[in-house]
């Protein structure tokens, strides 16, 4: 416990770093390195279950430039400049703390691990606590760079990738080895070459849903293949994570949704394989600003469940959101089953496969309707079918993380969706194709380490 604090001491440490041109000096004071660095598995694996530290960092910043909300006046007024400045797509002035300062806060434990592993010797008697270990440090790395490559690169484009702009690739806890951005090739190379590796170390199960298991690394796999557009990668390991655990909630019964409480869902439901949340630094997003876009909330049936369990009434008569897996005001950022339906149905679909993507979709469906008036549908066209599934798939994963990457990846092949904003007697629009689909990073990171920013 005492490494630990210590630990943690080291930690506050590296954030005040993040702000100073240089923290050798200070770090320099320490008396004995080893005070402050866990030295055995029990403190690594500790390390990787603090779920604020490592869970609760998934970015959040490219809910706030998307499309499913929108804010009133009054409460675009109640902003600071920054984040007003963020809702219109106009913020290349803001600093420390911040989606990319938390989540490398999150990569930082991860190599911490991963630099103390090597360190301590691989026994027979310790070989499946080490791996699972090394492959939960591996994971999480992974998992924030997946998110920060969503929110701060462009879409992937197998033309351009190799030179787009993409993340800081940090492999060690040394906070003085430079930070320079990489490629969005090398951004995903990375990502898999970390989830792959994951996969052959972690458990096929694990004591609880914040710890990674087999099927948590196949839903980033599937989640990473289809950003990238490889849809026969994706539908492979959406469907090895569905025939492991293909469950899903009915919202038919009580004890899995129950829309009289104020948050419907319960917490590590049957449907959440690994549990994660976005960050709250965000307050556009906030329960009592954010308001569901109309057009949207109109694209439910009334015998959609969902349009009762996703969204509240409020006194001004628009919706916000409270339908998160989190059963709190949080943002449920995880992996879960639902999703994986339509991600194997997308594929399918777009692998010629529509009989059996319209099979999945049904699947779904059948579990948010009423079960009295829920019919299947029957489309035999093969677009349609995925069109629908598009559809589907922004109903139903709302507010998960996925939205600004979906319009991105979704616009590299030519659906041309572009986002508006209304504020008093002006207009906002973000229009296809734009360079400012990849957000900007800190003014604070820039000047420190002379990265190149996002172009304008």
């Amino acid at each position: 416990m005492k490494t630990i604090k210590k630990y943690r001491l080291m930690l506050m440490c590296v954030l005040l770093c993040t702000l100073l041109p240089s923290c050798e000096k200070y770090l320099n004071v320490k008396s004995d390195a080893r005070l402050v660095r866990p030295d055995d598995l029990e403190s690594l694996q500790q390390i990787l279950d603090a779920s604020q530290n490592m869970n609760f960092n998934i970015c959040a910043y490219g809910e706030v430039a998307a499309d499913d909300y929108f804010l009133k006046q009054a409460s675009f007024n109640s902003l600071a400049d920054e984040q007003k400045r963020a809702y219109v797509w106009e913020n290349y002035v803001y600093n420390f703390n911040n989606d990319w300062a938390r989540a490398y806060y999150t990569v930082f434990n991860a190599n911490t691990v991963l630099d103390r592993l090597g360190q301590i010797e691989r026994t027979p008697a310790n070989s499946a606590t080490f791996d699972a270990i090394k492959g939960a440090a591996l994971y999480f790395r992974a998992l924030q760079y997946l998110s920060l490559v969503w929110t701060y690169a462009r879409a992937y484009n197998s033309g351009t990738a190799e030179e787009d702009l993409g993340i800081v690739l940090r492999t060690s806890a040394n906070f003085n080895d430079p930070s320079s951005r990489s490629s969005v090739a090398a951004s995903y190379t990375a990502i898999l070459a970390d989830l792959k590796a994951a996969e052959d170390l972690v458990p096929a199960s694990t004591a609880h849903v914040m710890r990674p298991s087999k099927s948590a690394v196949y839903g980033s796999l599937a989640r990473t293949y289809l950003s990238m557009a490889r849809y026969d990668s994706a539908y492979y390991y959406s469907n090895a994570l569905l025939q492991v655990n293909d469950q899903l909630l009915d919202f038919n019964e009580n004890d899995d949704m129950n829309s009289a409480v104020t948050y419907p869902f319960s917490r590590f439901n049957r449907e959440t394989v690994f549990y994660a949340e976005l960050t709250t630094a965000n307050p556009q997003i906030g329960e009592s600003n954010l308001r569901i876009d109309t057009n949207l909330y109109g694209s439910y049936s009334d015998d959609d469940l969902r349009k009762v369990a996703y969204f509240r009434l409020n006194t001004d008569g628009y919706r916000s959101y409270r339908g998160s897996y989190s059963s709190a005001n949080r943002m449920f950022g995880g992996i879960a089953t639902n999703e994986m339906y339509l991600i194997r149905a997308e594929c399918a679909a777009r692998m010629g496969k529509a009989a059996e993507a319209l099979k999945d979709l049904n699947i779904l469906l059948k579990h948010r309707f009423r079960h009295d008036t829920f019919q299947p549908l029957v489309v035999d066209n093969d677009q349609e079918v995925l069109t629908l599934i598009l559809q589907e798939r922004r109903k139903e994963l709302i507010f998960r993380g996925l939205r600004w990457m979906d319009i991105k990846r979704l616009n590299e092949t030519g659906s041309s969706i572009r986002i508006e904003r209304k504020l008093e007697d002006r207009e906002y629009t973000l229009m296809p194709g734009d360079n400012r689909f990849a957000l900007p990073i800190p003014d604070d990171v820039i000047k420190l380490s002379g990265m190149p920013q996002n172009p304008i």
